[in-house]
This record gives structure tokens, C-alpha cells and sequence, in this order.
């Protein structure tokens, strides 16, 4: 058993996490070769932790990560509209934003319409081609499993999160499952991208809906 500090978000944002927020436990003797959630207080690569070492976790921010995050944040307000959870995604290639999408379960009534579900939708439908592996996915909240499925399958080279969700994640909080070597891929992942604006809008969105 690895214990691991973390941060808190997910209280915060109105996700009550199911383990103490500063710290989880990740089991990973289990199955040998899962791997630690990506923390600062961790390597951020080498491949005692990373396994073959095909991807990195990342803190750094690279040139237009912010802008393309705060397009993603811009969608999360859109969801926020109609009484959906505020979450919003954008897929960019070449610098150029080919998809976007925001959450849209309540409002399509679709237990499947999450924002980066939509947003894979979009950028498949305007590229011709369900294969989008030279894209870099912006997400306001770390994907639950459903989406990191999703974003495996589109064969994804890059993703990039804002908030961590503690209780749901499945990419580093709950679940390794965009780096996980027994998979049919892997996604190259940076943390920590404008995670404060990202929690800020969801927690006010919840503060809304129980009305403090």
C-alpha cells in the first residue's frame, strides 16, 4: 500500500470523496504493475514509477495550455446554463480547436453526455475519423472512467486537466486507466492547469444548487 498526499479539490468542489482529503491510499500490489498517482511530492518520471517510461505526468505548463483551458472553462459555463454540472472540454490539433463540447446530462438527458464525450463527437465528425491521435484534450475536471475510456479509444496523445476529482477520477485519483500498461494505449498527461478557476466554478455552481 503507497500512501500519497492530495490535494483537496474534491471536497471542495462538492464531491464528497469517500477517503480522508489529504490523503488516499492506492492499492498497487494488486495487480504489479498500476502505478502511483502522479503528485508533486512524487518523480515525475522515471520508470521504476512509469513502467516503460512511454509517457510522462506533468506539472508544467506549455505555451497555450491556459488558453486552451480557459476555452474549456468558457464551455463549462455554458453547461452551467442549463442546470448542468459546470465541466467543458476542448480538442485542439495544430493549434487549431477541432472539438468542444460541454456537459450536457441534464439537458440532452443522456447519462453519457459528458463533456469530453461530446467534444470526441465533434472533432471525430469534423475530421472524418474516429482516430485522434494527434490532438491534446482540455477538461476542467479530471475524467471519470467512462470518458478515460473514451479518450483511450480516440488513441488520444494528450491530455490536460484542470481540477482533480477525487471520488471519480480515473486518471490518477481513483484509477490509472490513460497510463496504464496493459491497455492498447497511452496518454501523455499534465495536472494542475488553471485547477483553481476549474474548482471555483464547480463549487459555486453546488454552493447555487443547495442554496447557502
Amino acid at each position: 500500500m503507497t500512501n500519497v498526499t492530495r490535494l483537496s479539490l474534491a471536497e471542495e468542489v462538492g464531491f464528497e470523496p469517500t477517503v480522508p482529503v489529504d490523503t488516499a491510499v492506492f492499492e498497487t500490489a494488486r495487480f504489479g504493475r498500476s502505478r502511483t498517482p502522479p503528485l508533486r511530492s512524487l518523480p515525475l518520471w522515471s520508470p521504476t514509477n512509469f513502467g516503460r517510461g512511454a509517457v510522462s505526468y506533468d506539472f508544467c505548463v506549455m505555451g497555450d495550455d491556459e488558453r486552451f483551458m480557459r476555452e474549456a472553462l468558457v464551455e463549462a459555463s455554458r453547461a452551467k446554463a442549463h442546470d448542468d454540472v459546470p465541466i467543458g472540454c476542448v480538442i485542439v490539433a495544430d493549434g487549431v480547436v477541432v472539438g468542444s463540447g460541454e456537459n450536457r446530462r441534464e439537458f440532452d438527458h443522456d447519462p453519457t453526455a459528458h463533456a469530453e464525450i461530446v467534444a470526441l463527437r465533434e472533432a471525430a465528425r469534423q475530421r472524418g475519423h474516429w482516430r485522434l491521435d494527434d490532438v491534446t484534450v482540455y477538461v476542467t475536471l479530471e475524467p471519470c472512467a467512462m470518458c478515460a475510456g473514451a479518450l483511450l479509444n480516440a488513441r488520444v496523445a494528450r491530455l490536460v486537466i484542470g481540477a482533480l476529482d477525487e471520488k471519480a477520477g480515473a486518471v490518477g485519483s481513483r484509477y490509472n486507466l490513460l497510463s496504464d500498461p496493459r491497455l492498447l494505449h497511452e496518454v501523455s498527461l499534465t495536472y494542475d492547469v488553471l485547477a483553481d478557476e476549474s474548482a471555483t466554478l464547480l463549487r459555486e455552481f453546488f454552493v447555487e444548487r443547495r442554496g447557502e
